[in-house]
């Protein structure tokens, strides 16, 4: 895929600000342990300030990009958060904790423009059967970076400390815009304006998102398994320390090796779905395949009463992760209209932070009661019906293509 110079520079780009995001939020997080006081607030509000804006920005920033040039969005999102990096670095040599905090929602608030313009000219730029390899090879190196993010955001910190560190992020997103200066891109359509004015075109166009998702058999599965994916990924963060360390009665050093082994799983299904993925173009037929390796994994980490076992499931769950994340995100760019792709992928980009985080407050409450084991068995048999859903995919595949052909033409009059 590094072969075609478009998706290249992409690539470049996505790559550079993955490792911004990371150097800036393991500084910022470090910076707030040393020297805030009042460090547990602190950590919240943080989580707050990273949180918030996906929930509240993310379908907005969507279909602002479908409105728009997305090369010009991405262009101004990597400039606004370098800027906004050596204000966050200001803002720590002075310890302006709270007013960082503020401009931090900020930075995460234009961040999730980048993530929509970015899919948008990767769909101009790859032919169709090209898309799940792009998509692999995304994934491939952010879970890799993900994996090596502490270790990155330590090093950084450590020699230069917390406002340099931010400096150095801010050079990663410059960077990154230098890559799509001189992009060639073929245009992509935009969403036309309505009669109703520019303001109620708007959330119209907000709506027609939603209303997508919802109408297409096909999107309408992709997102519950989705969902699903992200309320059982939920209940494996939340709950894995209790799991470990008092039903396994391991020591406290396997949550380290957990979590390891959840990026191993993770980083090996994107590699291997970036190698084969040239031969293997069925990329439902893979998304059922990960819905599978989930399941198992999950079961074998419900029925897990030692370290290997343990271990291992967390290995297969990682690997269904990618598989699902790939493939789901392959078949939105495949049978989605180019002029709603931005605001359905964001769409879905939030959708299973929302059931992560609805995850924890259920399942944290619910273990009072049931114990991590029984709550890992739900989510085995949550993500069994959502296999059946997938298996259900092949059968909606077909009508999907007249369902988008259908939609595309209500939706262009109505715009």
């Amino acid at each position: 895929m590094l072969k075609n110079g478009v998706f290249r520079r992409l690539w470049c780009t996505q790559t550079l600000s993955s490792v911004g995001d990371e150097i800036r939020n393991w500084a910022i997080l470090f910076w707030v342990f040393a020297e805030a006081d009042q460090a547990v607030f602190y950590r919240t509000a943080l989580l707050f300030a990273q949180m918030l804006p996906v929930f509240i920005m993310a379908p907005l920033a969507g279909t602002w990009v479908d409105r728009r040039k997305p090369k010009k969005v991405l262009q101004a999102t990597l400039v606004i958060r370098a800027a906004m990096s050596f204000v966050l670095a200001g803002l720590i040599w002075m310890e302006q904790v709270p007013l960082l905090l503020v401009m931090l929602a900020f930075t995460c608030t234009v961040q999730q423009f980048f993530q929509p313009a970015i899919s948008k000219l990767t769909v101009t730029a790859v032919d169709n059967e090209d898309y799940g390899t792009a998509s692999s090879s995304v994934k491939t190196v952010d879970t890799l970076i993900s994996l090596a993010g502490p270790a990155i955001g330590a090093f950084v910190y450590q020699w230069w400390g917390a406002s340099t560190s931010l400096i150095v992020d801010g050079f990663c997103f410059i960077a990154g815009s230098l890559f799509i200066l001189s992009l060639k891109v073929s245009p992509a359509p935009l969403a036309a304006p309505s009669d109703s004015g520019p303001a109620t075109s708007f959330w119209v166009d907000v709506l027609e998102g939603f209303r997508y998702i919802f109408a297409s058999a096909l999107t309408k599965r992709l997102f519950i398994m989705l969902a699903v994916m992200g309320a059982c990924t939920g209940a494996i963060n939340l709950l894995n320390i209790y799991f470990v360390v008092k039903e396994l009665h391991l020591d406290q050093n396997y949550l380290a090796w957990a979590s390891t082994a959840g990026g191993i799983g993770m980083f090996a299904g994107a590699l291997g779905l970036n190698l084969l993925g040239t031969k293997f173009k069925n990329y439902v037929r893979i998304n059922i395949w990960g819905a599978a390796v989930m399941t198992l994994g999950l079961l074998l980490l419900t029925l897990s009463f030692g370290s290997w076992s343990m271990l291992l499931s967390r290995v297969i769950i990682g690997i269904g992760i990618s598989l699902l994340s790939i493939t789901l995100s392959t078949l939105l760019m495949t049978y989605v209209p180019e002029n709603l792709l931005g605001r359905v992928g964001s769409v879905f980009e939030g959708g299973p932070l929302a059931t992560n985080m609805l995850s924890y407050l259920f399942f944290g409450w619910l273990y009072v009661y049931t114990g991590a084991r029984l709550i890992f068995g739900i989510s085995t048999i949550l993500f069994f019906m959502a296999f059946l859903l997938a298996l259900s995919l092949q059968s909606v595949l077909s009508p999907a293509r007249r369902v988008r052909a259908e939609q595309q033409e209500f939706i262009s009059p109505s715009q």
